[in-house]
């Protein structure tokens, strides 16, 4: 099936070369038409194949053309009745043209009906395509995360390095030193399952940590890091910090690993610290989150209500 780009492309065409040989070419037919009804006069009808050049301009050319041909097939058509026009009646010529009007308008009305259908049809055909192509896409992404393993750690940082640089993440990270000392300690976290962080309310504490990462065409295309928000080893998570690397972005993996975050964890209570309007925030308020607290470095605490 033709796409709507394609037909729409070859429409403009045609409305281009109306001139060349489109429009020549149903007036020439419109004339073979009224010649013919001329030649034969009452003894042959001709006129239901006036119905063509009618149809073919309300598919291709514009509507003041479709109603050109519409007035001319009508005025062609009466010379069937000429008979009756030499009697000079006047009224029936009259109601002849306007029966013909009547019934080469509702053609043409019934073609750009059914050609509006179409392309509408054609659209919606496109739509559902892409629809299944982005489901599927999404399905390649879900299939991709995976929990992280220790080897993941280097390329872990590397992403949140380049997260920050994006204003994804705080800018202290941009420091070397910071750097190894986050790759040894995200993979010793990855072994663990645990680390130690800043909790909400002040000070430190050591809580279970997750990383979970997107792996397509064996590169990382993000990864996303979950805490527990105390150290009573609860089943409360914190969607911390959520990167996905450049030449992945606007493909939807962020969209599958918040989609993954909400799902596999959906019996439990959720939260997540974002910055105020940030891609995070947005994803995961159109996702049933609303603000829960502040922290005191400004990060917005948002919990899931299901």
């Amino acid at each position: 099936m033709l796409s709507p780009a394609i037909l729409t492309t070859a429409r403009n065409k045609l409305l281009k070369l109306e001139k060349r040989w489109v429009l020549p070419g149903l007036l020439l037919l419109e004339a073979i038409l009224y010649c013919l009804d001329e030649f034969t006069g009452p003894y042959s009808f001709y006129a239901p194949f006036y119905i063509f050049p009618v149809a073919i301009s309300a598919a291709l050319l514009s509507q003041r053309l479709t109603i050109f041909f519409v007035v001319l097939s009508s005025l062609a058509r009466a010379q069937v009745f000429s008979q009756v026009f030499q009697g000079g009646n006047l009224l029936m010529l009259t109601f002849d043209i306007a029966q013909s009007m009547l019934l080469y308008g509702s053609i043409a009305i019934l073609v750009i009906a059914v050609n509006t259908m179409y392309l509408r049809l054609l659209r919606y055909a496109e739509y559902l395509r892409a629809n299944i192509r982005q489901m599927r896409q999404q399905r390649r992404y879900k299939a991709s995360i995976r929990r992280a393993l220790p080897d993941d750690a280097d390329d872990i940082v590397r992403l949140a390095v380049n997260g920050a640089r994006n204003g994804d993440l705080s800018e202290d990270i941009s420091n070397a030193v910071l750097q190894r000392t986050l790759a040894v300690a995200f993979r010793q976290g990855i072994v663990e399952g645990l680390t130690t962080r800043h909790i909400w309310a002040g000070g430190q504490q050591k809580v279970p940590v997750e990383f979970w990462v997107s792996i397509i065409n064996d590169r990382m295309a993000g990864f996303f890091m979950l805490y527990g928000v105390d150290d009573q080893q609860g089943s409360e998570r914190e969607l911390h910090a959520m990167v996905v690397a450049d030449e992945y972005r606007g493909l939807g993996i962020g969209a599958a690993m918040t989609d993954f975050f909400c799902m596999h964890f959906k019996n439990r209570r959720l939260f997540a610290a974002c910055k105020s309007n940030s891609k995070m925030m947005k994803m995961l308020t159109r996702r049933g989150f609303s603000q829960f607290c502040t922290t005191e470095n400004d990060y917005i605490i948002i919990e899931r209500h299901n």
